[in-house]
């Protein structure tokens, strides 16, 4: 199925995710989701990946809808997933947000895959490739990134349409159930996150 055909659901509780740790330097854990795709386009870990992310030519706002976007040579969605140490630079991300509010994100960087990019990291972890996309979050590294205020964000339930983060952040599932930690595209733009999209898995 195509990434662009799924239909969001929403994180199902702890148990939906298979997590593989492998090492300890860095500690490398593996998650395969099974969801459809969004209804509307709407996926990345500072780790042992080697590649640099690559944004786009200057002056790119990046919003809603560039999640479903490939920028990364490594594959991965959005920005991709190995943006190099210290503050996020512009693009969409993909992570595990572990704590938020209108100024300030906690935000576990994490990478998301589909099509072949994402049955090859699947295979190569070990994982079984179902519903056209994969997860892998490499690195325990958790980034606190400056929020422009009550910015639009959307629920897990993307069908019940755009809000302020304010309520994203009473609500996080909308009309679908989900949990913490919340499984999260942040999209910034001059160093700020400017838009926000909690990411619906089973």
């Amino acid at each position: 199925m195509n990434v662009r055909g799924m239909a969001l659901i929403g994180i199902v509780g702890a148990s939906a995710l298979a997590l593989v740790s492998c090492g300890t330097s860095p500690t490398t854990s593996t998650a395969t989701v099974t969801a459809g795709a969004p209804s509307s386009p709407g996926p990345s870990s500072t780790a042992a990946t080697t590649t640099t992310a690559t944004t786009s030519a200057p002056g790119h706002v990046w919003a809603f809808g560039d999640e479903w976007t490939t920028t990364a040579a490594s594959g991965a969605q959005g920005a991709g997933c190995a943006p190099g140490a210290g503050k996020l630079p512009d693009g969409v991300w993909f992570g595990f947000t572990k704590s938020w509010s209108t100024s300030q994100i906690a935000f576990d960087l994490a990478c998301w895959y589909s099509g072949a990019a994402g049955e090859a990291q699947a295979a190569a972890h070990g994982q079984e490739f179902t519903d056209d996309y994969f997860v892998t979050n490499d690195s325990t590294t958790v980034r606190l990134v400056t929020v422009a205020g009550d910015i639009p964000a959307k629920k897990a339930a993307l069908d019940d349409g755009v809000f302020r983060l304010s309520q994203v952040i009473a609500d996080p599932g909308g009309s679908e159930p989900t949990s913490a930690p919340y499984p999260t595209w942040i999209f910034v733009n001059g160093g700020v996150v400017t838009e926000l999209e909690v990411q619906f898995v089973p």
